[in-house]
């Protein structure tokens, strides 16, 4: 199960970025903003998505964050890009220590560096959990997913297990970092198929024929001798009223 968890992290991330870099060339500009922006929501959603029909997964998503994490197993992922550059997963770093991040890091082991006063600056145990991060089963360990990437590529990615040793980010690995492998090529998608030049339109068809029905010969006679109806081709125009009393 390991390693299909960890190949398919690998294809979740080389999906995301084959996303970011599609939405960055569509863009057709120089700011690489488009590609930060699916790179960071394809993180969550590309692992999700290849995760989630794994027996034992399930999916959370924390009261107040936009994006769904795996569980599976003990572990709970949390997919981050640490870097744009090719650099070591050991000097990563969490850039935002905001509310939920606190709470995720609650799930992993407290730091054992101490400050010079015998304090911790970020204590686990003391985080209030909110819902349905509190639901979680005992025994919970968040996995951290960092990844090196920029718009021409993703450099490296990784799991591993850390603490929060500080409110500014800082990682203290407790179990090193391990890179993961990557497929060569992103999950295939369904596409529209080729539609073919100088199809006729659907008005330069044939023209429909339409059934014509003769009159009976016996109500044709009748009507010569005057004895039957006449033969109607259009039905009777309505005169419009030109005041409500000719109506009666």
């Amino acid at each position: 199960m390991a390693q299909t968890v960890r190949d398919r992290i690998g294809q979740g991330l080389v999906d995301m970025q084959a996303n970011a870099r599609a939405s960055h060339q569509e863009g057709n500009v120089s700011s690489t903003q488009l590609h930060g922006i699916a790179r960071y929501r394809g993180a969550f959603e590309r692992v999700s998505e290849q995760l989630a029909d794994l027996p034992g997964a399930q999916l959370v998503k924390p009261n107040g964050f936009q994006f769904e994490l795996v569980r599976i197993g003990n572990g709970l992922l949390y997919p981050f890009c640490f870097s744009k550059r090719d650099t070591s997963a050991h000097t990563a770093r969490i850039q935002n220590v905001w509310s939920v991040i606190r709470e995720l890091f609650a799930f992993a082991p407290p730091s054992a560096q101490a400050d010079l006063f015998g304090e911790y600056r970020f204590d686990p145990s003391a985080v209030e959990l909110r819902p349905r991060l509190a639901t979680l089963p005992e025994g919970t360990r968040l996995v951290l997913v960092p990844f090196a990437c920029n718009a021409a590529g993703l450099l490296k990615p990784y799991w591993g297990v850390a603490a929060l040793a500080d409110e500014t980010g800082t990682l203290e690995w407790i179990i090193d970092p391990e890179p993961l492998p990557l497929p060569d090529a992103p999950t295939s998608k369904l596409t529209i198929p080729h539609q073919l030049a100088g199809h006729s339109g659907f008005d330069e068809g044939e023209q429909p024929i339409v059934a014509l029905a003769p009159r009976p010969d016996t109500e044709r006679k009748l009507a010569e001798r005057g004895l039957g109806p006449a033969p109607v081709s259009e039905a009777t125009p309505i005169e419009p009223l030109t005041n409500e009393s000719d109506e009666n």
